[in-house]
């Protein structure tokens, strides 16, 4: 005991304040981010250093088909964020610019102590830091300098904001090699991949579009991520989608675009505004419902039959009003919120949780798809429509 409340406090170890972290080591580990990851498992490197590290990791995604399983592969090398999903000749590359290195245990070493526990039959050492960004992160630490367990309220897989958990075994502590930490082909030689037809072309198509979003987020689409009705089956048919989507609202958008789709961009909210990374410049980005359809290159130019596809729609590639798809190099345009609905009419009212639970594992989930169009499609309950709700003016609209 003495031990390890002598390694906990920093006593006796040159006046540090804050426990004691290996430089270098990796391990085995399994995680929870949200509602996913219950199963999945990894290998996690970290070279402080060097300002570098690493997280390989698989999980079973049985919700289209048995079998299924996601690889990822995350780099932190400096401020660049390189994140490859997919394997071999599917694997695609998906690079997020820093302002500074990712370090999921930034903040420890000057951490406050919580107290002690065992994990998984280690002893170890909990830890608490927080972050000017707001981030929380609380680790329990072994005498080796290795957490055993890391929860923070940073997504700890990609880099993004929301609670994650990983537990660590099989620690190996040392040096690690440059190999660990070399770039994927796809990302080295591959990023972005080749759009569908040639940029610029005079393929045009009509998209019908859904967006789940919260109430107070206004009626826009550009740097926003969408799906077609099939293609968010991924999220509605997800475990708890009605908890997860209580209070959100559901709007069908119209748009036309260039067939010349690009690589899938992730879209997400930071620093007040909606920002972009790992597309293809103003290309529209394309995949299937997280990149597990049956088509190649996670689905960008493929049919996408199985499990529906998603878009990615940059503002860089947003056509001014009245000016047609192609012009300037502009590749989507014409959009309209044709309606917007509760999620919860979906779930309540018109069960779709039990047409996923029929289809589940038997993709694609044509059924459910066709409760969400029909859903948007009118507000006549007889025709399975649902109400429309009020929703924020896109700022577009705002008269200043």
């Amino acid at each position: 005991m003495g031990l390890l409340v002598s390694f906990a406090t920093g006593a006796s170890l040159g006046g540090r304040v804050g426990p004691y972290l290996a430089p270098s080591w990796s391990a085995e580990f399994g995680c929870r981010v949200g509602t996913i990851c219950p199963q999945s498992h990894g290998f996690y490197f970290h070279d402080r250093p060097h300002s570098r590290n690493r997280q390989t990791w698989t999980l079973p995604f049985g919700l289209f088909r048995p079998g299924v399983v996601a690889h990822t592969d995350t780099l932190n090398r400096g401020s660049w964020h390189n994140m490859t999903v997919g394997q071999a000749s599917d694997a695609v590359c998906k690079p997020f610019p820093q302002a500074h290195y990712f370090d999921p245990m930034s903040g420890l070493d000057n951490g406050i102590h919580m107290g002690s526990r065992v994990v998984e039959g280690t002893a170890c050492e909990v830890w608490t830091a927080s972050l000017p960004d707001g981030t929380r992160t609380a680790a329990c630490i072994a005498e080796d300098g290795v957490p055993r367990e890391l929860n923070s309220t940073a997504n700890l897989l990609i880099g993004f904001k929301g609670n994650a958990s990983l537990r660590f075994k099989n620690v190996r502590v040392g040096a690690l090699s440059e190999e660990t930490f070399a770039q994927t082909t796809a990302c080295a030689s591959n990023y972005p991949t080749p759009p569908c037809s040639v940029p610029g072309s005079t393929q045009v198509t009509t998209l019908d579009l859904y967006r789940i979003r919260s109430a107070s987020e206004p009626d826009e689409i550009q740097n926003r991520n969408t799906g077609d009705a099939l293609g968010d089956m991924g999220f509605l048919c997800g475990e708890e989608a009605g908890k997860m989507f209580h209070g959100s609202v559901i709007t069908h958008w119209r748009l036309t675009a260039s067939t010349s789709w690009g690589q899938y961009a992730y879209c997400v909210y930071i620093g007040g505004q909606n920002v972009c990374t790992g597309g293809t410049d103003r290309l529209v980005g394309r995949e299937s419902s997280f990149g597990l359809g049956s088509g190649p290159l996670q689905g960008q130019c493929s049919e996408n039959a199985d499990c529906g596809s998603w878009f990615s729609l940059p503002a860089a590639g947003q056509c001014r009003p009245g000016e047609a798809v192609g012009s300037r190099g502009c590749t989507w345009g014409e959009a309209v919120a044709l309606r917007s609905v509760a999620a919860s009419c979906l779930f309540e009212e018109r069960l779709l949780a039990a047409s996923c639970k029929r289809e589940q594992g038997h993709a694609p989930f044509a059924k459910s798809a066709a409760i969400l169009a029909a859903a948007l499609a009118s507000s006549d309950p007889e025709k399975g429509g649902c109400p429309d709700v009020p929703t924020a003016l896109s700022r577009q609209s705002i008269m200043v």
